[in-house]
C-alpha cells in the first residue's frame, strides 16, 4: 500500500496513516519550537508557523502531494527558525530586523501621529486598546508602546498610577507558592518534607476539616506559612 509518495486514489487506511504521521509531526514541531513563538508571536514567527502548518496538512488535503517531499521544507524552515532565533539573541540589530522594534505611539501624553500612520493604527483602535487596560481618559497616559509582538504596553502618568505599599513604606509579607500535598487522593510526601512536616502532622490538620481519610480529598495545597487549601471529593 502506497502512503508516503504521490497517491492519486488514497485508501481510507492510507489517509489514516498520513493523519497519524501529521499528528506526530505537529507534536514535535509544537514541542520543540521556541516557546517565544507561541507566547510572543512576532511577524516573523507568525509567518514561519503559518507556513509550517500549511506544509504539514498539505498531504492530507491532496493525496497527489508527496508526503516525503514535504518533510524537507518542514525540517529546513524549523532549522532556520532555530538558527535565526539564536542569532537574534546574540545580535540586537539583527533582532530588530527579524522581530521588529518597539514603536512609541504616545510619549509624555502626546500622540505621535506619524507612528500611528506608519503602523496603520487609527485613533479608534488606540482608544480601544486603552479601554482594555481600564483607561478611559487619554490624559492619564504617559506612554503607549506598540511591542514587536503586536501588544500595547501602557504606562500611566505618575499622578494616575495606583498607590502601592512601597509609596507608604509599608512592609508586606512575601508571597509563597503553595505546593500540592494531595491530588485526587494521592499523597505527595516529598512536598511534605519540603515544607518541614510529616504525615501525622498533616492528618491532625485535616481532622479540622472533618477528614480522616486522604482518599476522600480531591486537592490539598500548602505554602511555607502552613496555610492550607482543602477540597473534598464530591460524594
Amino acid at each position: 500500500m502506497k502512503v508516503f509518495g504521490v497517491v492519486k486514489d488514497i485508501s481510507l487506511l492510507g489517509y489514516f496513516i498520513r493523519a497519524f504521521v501529521v499528528g506526530i509531526i505537529s507534536f514535535v514541531v509544537g514541542r520543540y519550537m521556541m516557546k517565544r513563538t507561541i507566547n510572543q508571536l512576532t511577524s516573523y514567527d507568525f509567518t514561519v508557523v503559518w507556513i509550517l502548518g500549511a506544509l504539514t496538512v498539505a498531504p492530507l488535503l491532496d493525496g497527489e502531494i508527496s508526503f516525503t517531499y514535504t518533510i524537507v521544507p518542514l525540517v529546513t524552515l524549523f532549522f532556520w527558525h532555530y538558527i535565526i532565533s539564536i542569532i537574534s539573541l546574540r545580535n540586537r540589530k539583527l533582532s530588530f530586523f527579524f522581530n521588529g522594534k518597539p514603536i512609541i505611539l504616545i510619549e509624555n501624553g502626546k500622540i505621535i501621529r506619524k507612528n500611528l500612520k506608519k503602523q496603520f493604527i487609527n485613533i479608534d483602535l488606540l482608544l480601544s486598546e486603552l479601554r482594555l487596560k481600564n483607561i478611559f481618559d487619554i490624559s492619564e497616559v504617559k506612554y503607549v508602546i506598540l511591542e514587536p509582538n503586536g501588544h500595547f504596553s501602557i504606562i500611566k502618568k505618575e499622578s494616575n498610577r495606583p498607590v502601592t505599599p512601597t509609596d507608604f513604606k509599608i512592609y508586606t509579607k512575601p508571597i509563597n507558592l503553595p505546593l500540592v500535598i494531595i491530588n485526587d487522593g494521592k499523597l505527595f510526601e516529598e512536598n511534605l518534607k519540603k515544607l518541614g512536616v510529616d504525615k501525622e502532622w498533616l492528618m491532625n490538620k485535616l481532622s479540622m476539616y472533618n477528614v480522616d481519610d486522604i482518599t476522600k480529598i480531591y486537592l490539598t495545597t500548602m505554602d511555607e506559612s502552613k496555610k492550607m487549601y482543602v477540597s473534598k471529593k464530591d460524594i
